[in-house]
């Protein structure tokens, strides 16, 4: 018997509840989906006439590699669309700009390609074109961040140049998930710092054996180094204007009639 058609247009899955909210805002018809004992959020509804579903599988690999499979398998899709913030890697990015992330690369791992028809849609809509790099932690330091743009600046585009780099820590998993369901995917990055800023230490100390940054930590940490509160709070700032742009990114590539042909 053949399997059945996927119920989804496209699941979208973001690491942190912030950066899934707005486009939640515009889900119509919108109702939970049993998540399973997967322990991941996950709503369905209709956006811009596709149904689609949403889910927030936690930050940190572990977290996204399990429960973007989960998602994929309790919303089956015909592609899949991963948003979030991102640190920026070269040095013209800006916070808040939008990156098309036509490739993903680990630390030690080959290039993964993203659907060409779905990063030309994100394109059209003003989005750079850019490759992500999927750390082992998050990287705090400048010194860092240069790291990982010569570990990007080794995957050329056709013409010779990285058009843009970022670096986060669960795009290659969300990758991966969708290259072993065989469907199409495209991950849209926000830039939350510049390559030029350094973060507070304390987010990696942070985190727990998954590499979720645990808030009960980070607020144990500022008891320690409370100098750091005025740069989180200028992050978390950030990341509510990067959430917007997302949500407004993701609804407009979704909606465009070159991401409706995937998704038929």
């Amino acid at each position: 018997m053949a399997d059945a058609a996927p119920e989804h247009d496209a699941v979208v899955l973001a690491a942190m509840p912030e950066e899934l909210g707005p486009l939640r805002a515009l889900l119509a018809d919108a109702r939970p989906i049993d998540g399973g004992g997967f322990g991941i959020d996950i709503v369905t509804g209709r956006l811009g006439g596709r149904r689609v579903a949403l889910a927030v599988t936690g930050d940190g690999d572990r977290n996204a590699r399990l429960r973007a499979a989960a998602a994929l398998t309790l919303a089956p899709a015909r592609a899949l669309l991963a948003i979030g913030v991102a640190g920026a890697l070269s040095d013209d990015l800006v916070p808040g700009e939008l990156v098309a992330v036509t490739g993903v690369i680990r630390e030690h791992g080959p290039l993964l390609a993203a659907s060409r028809e779905l990063a030309d849609a994100a394109g059209h809509d003003g989005a750079r074109a850019g490759i992500a790099v999927s750390a082992d932690r998050i990287a705090d330091t400048v010194a860092e961040k240069q790291r990982l743009l010569a570990l990007a600046a080794g995957h050329y585009s056709a013409n010779g140049t990285v058009a843009a780099a970022v670096v986060d820590l669960e795009s290659a998993a969300y990758a991966e998930a969708a290259i072993a369901a065989r469907i199409p995917w495209l991950i849209l990055r926000a830039v939350s710092d510049t390559a030029a800023e350094a973060l507070p230490a304390l987010l990696n100390h942070a985190r727990d054996a998954g590499g979720a940054v645990r808030r009960g930590r980070v607020v144990a940490g500022l008891l320690r180094q409370p100098s750091a509160l005025p740069r989180l709070l200028g992050l978390r700032r950030r990341v509510s204007a990067c959430a917007d742009a997302l949500a407004r990114g993701a609804a407009r590539v979704i909606a465009l009639s070159a991401v409706n042909s995937q998704l038929r």
